[in-house]
């Protein structure tokens, strides 16, 4: 058994239309298709495979334990991009998303899941992997001035296992009040 799963933020579907009407546009005009493989999402945590059921319940409860936060609104603003082949939307830093992504490494970290983390950069992808540079360059020289903004509220994330050659989803952690989570008992309280 091994099974993939991605921790994520998935726009509501109106925005995810919007998105997807965006990302099937780039495909036709630039030829690239790798980005219509995934769902349109914010990355919170990379992928990764875990091949026990010990393993999985670790993941999940670790998860659990991250849920505890204060909802927020999200702010998707214009284009912006990285390593001359990833094109995306801007995902606008806040506290909320910051403090959740911070929470579910924290939670994760000692299930020693993946070596190194890169810093996390919230965006969300567009178009990548298949975008080679006259097209990269064709693609910034399009978007350029285009102007792009839709916000949403969060109050949860979700998991997403890779099942049949797609990402499907998987489980969703609704945000939990911080105020009721369970403190280690102290003498100084």
């Amino acid at each position: 058994m091994e099974n993939l799963y991605l921790v994520c933020l998935i726009p509501p579907a109106s925005i995810v239309e919007d998105i997807d009407e965006m990302r099937i546009y780039i495909s036709e005009k630039f030829k690239v298709y790798e980005s219509l493989k995934r769902p349109a999402h914010i990355t919170l945590y990379p992928p990764v495979k875990l091949s026990s059921l010990e393993a999985e319940k670790r993941f999940f409860k670790a998860l659990e334990d991250a849920a505890y936060g204060i909802p927020f609104t999200q702010v998707l603003r214009n284009f912006s991009s990285f390593h001359e082949k990833t094109f995306y939307l801007d995902v606008e830093q806040n506290e909320g998303l910051m403090k959740l992504e911070k929470q579910i490494t924290k939670e994760l970290q000692p299930l020693k899941l993946i070596e190194n983390k890169e810093k996390f950069n919230p965006h969300l992808t567009l178009a990548f992997r298949d975008v080679k540079l006259p097209v990269f360059q064709q693609l910034l020289a399009e978007f350029k001035d285009r102007k792009f903004k839709r916000e949403f509220q969060v109050s949860s994330f979700s998991v997403y296992k890779h099942q049949d050659k797609r990402w499907q989803p998987f489980k969703e952690f609704a945000l939990k009040n911080p105020d009721s989570k369970a403190r280690p008992l102290s003498l100084f309280d």
